[in-house]
């Protein structure tokens, strides 16, 4: 984030842009903002005249000023406004345009429509069963609030619609693809803008696989995702090799492998608190990150500024007769997931990243009917009077925390969904300018 001084000096910079705002057939404004508009009377007259209405004698020319709308104000209206108004917005003026396109206002509308805590910023992009890979979304507030939703059709990118990317994840309004397990794709579909990343280059062969993961180092102001490749060795002992991707510099390199001992489940990693966060199973009867006592499985928690790993174990939880655990977001908030016995499902969530002892259970949800093969997805997210949306079977479903209820919100236009993620609405493009 800019310095006060750095933000004065961009605000005064921006101060003095607003003298092509001028449009063609008008009188020119005369101040060099484009909030303060003067027009004389001349061309009142002459607009009355041109349209042969009568026209009131005037002996002195006079001037009305519109008030004066100081340019931080400006700033702080358009920062909460929808992405969508704010792109209309940009044809205003030439000082208009600059605005919106600077990084620190970029950061600004981010910070603002993250701190909104009424989901108003948030969509859900959900891709469908169908043959066809397709993509719609849809506002998060609308499945709360409705139980039939239109949604929209988003165009993606990469043109192969048999062909089905998996959603790795989102950060600040980017949406990353894994394409093959080869390279990613950074999308933000808010400003329809995209960008692949370049070939991993891993050696694949059966039984293989990679697992991704993006996040946002804020000390550097870089966009990175992480990718392991999983290849599976003798005695159920796998090698892992890392890579990471900086948007920066638009290249992979190599860094420190997986903890040994370690295995990531076939999840993508989850972003919170700087970190990137994969549910692993353990091999050995002593971790190498940390000594700890030996579970079934650990979450390993990888640190994007250091680039270190650590181990996060997970609630002190029921193990027998349940599934394997998954983890995702909730509230900033890392979280776990696990189905118990067919019965219910069981999520907890850590309010204090890092520290075992934050773990809190949130909610069981049980299954009505018994789930037989399925089970629910990871919860999405949460909304102010305590529904929580997650997905059953394909479909998505709200739980009411208050009063126990379901509901089963339906998308015009379609029926059937692979992969959901929310993402939150915002000016960040994979591209710098």
């Amino acid at each position: 984030m800019s310095s006060d001084s750095d933000t004065d000096q961009h605000r005064r910079s921006h101060g003095t842009a607003g003298s092509d705002s001028t449009l063609k057939g008008e009188q020119p404004m005369n101040s060099q903002d484009p909030t303060t508009l003067t027009v004389s009377s001349s061309s009142i007259v002459q607009q009355q005249k041109q349209s042969q209405s009568p026209v009131l004698s005037i002996s002195n020319p006079f001037l009305v000023q519109l008030p004066f709308i100081p340019y931080e104000l400006i700033e702080e209206i358009l920062s909460r406004l929808p992405v969508r108004s704010v792109l209309q917005l940009r044809c205003v003026c030439k000082s208009w345009k600059s605005l919106i396109s600077d990084p620190y206002f970029v950061k600004k509308h981010l910070l603002s429509s993250t701190q909104d805590p009424s989901l108003n910023h948030q969509r859900i992009i959900l891709s469908s069963t169908a043959a066809e890979f397709t993509l719609k979304s849809c506002p998060v507030r609308s499945l709360f609030n409705n139980l039939s939703i239109t949604s929209e059709e988003l165009n993606y990118p990469v043109k192969n619609k048999f062909r089905h990317d998996r959603i790795v994840g989102s950060c600040n309004g980017l949406l990353c693809f894994a394409i093959k397990a080869e390279c990613v794709l950074l999308w933000n579909p808010s400003i329809r803008v995209s960008k692949k990343s370049p070939s991993l280059d891993n050696n694949w062969r059966p039984g293989c696989y990679t697992t991704f993961g993006l996040g946002y180092d804020h000390i550097s102001d870089d966009y990175k995702v992480v990718a392991v490749f999983c290849d599976p060795g003798e005695h159920s002992i796998s090698e892992t090799k890392v890579k990471l991707y900086s948007l920066a510099t638009n290249s992979w390199r190599k860094i420190q492998d997986f903890p040994c001992g370690f295995k990531p489940y076939h999840d993508f990693g989850k972003f919170v608190s700087g970190t990137l966060n994969w549910p692993a199973s353990c091999f050995l009867s002593s971790g190498t990150v940390n000594s700890t006592s030996n579970p079934s499985w650990v979450i390993i928690s990888f640190d994007l500024q250091k680039e270190t790993y650590r181990q996060i174990l997970p609630p002190a939880y029921e193990k027998e007769g349940s599934s394997r655990p998954s983890v995702g977001v909730l509230g900033g908030c890392l979280s776990m997931s696990c189905d118990y016995k067919g019965t219910h499902f069981v999520v907890w969530v850590m309010k204090d990243y890092g520290f075992r002892e934050s773990w809190v259970k949130l909610v069981t949800i049980p299954y009505l009917p018994n789930p037989e093969y399925f089970s629910y997805s990871v919860p999405f997210c949460v909304s102010e009077n305590g529904q929580i949306l997650l997905m059953f079977e394909f479909d998505l479903v709200l739980y009411d925390l208050r009063d126990k209820s379901f509901k089963y919100p339906r998308i015009k236009g379609g029926k059937g969904w692979f992969d959901a993620e929310v993402y939150i609405e915002s000016l960040v493009s994979p591209i710098k300018s």
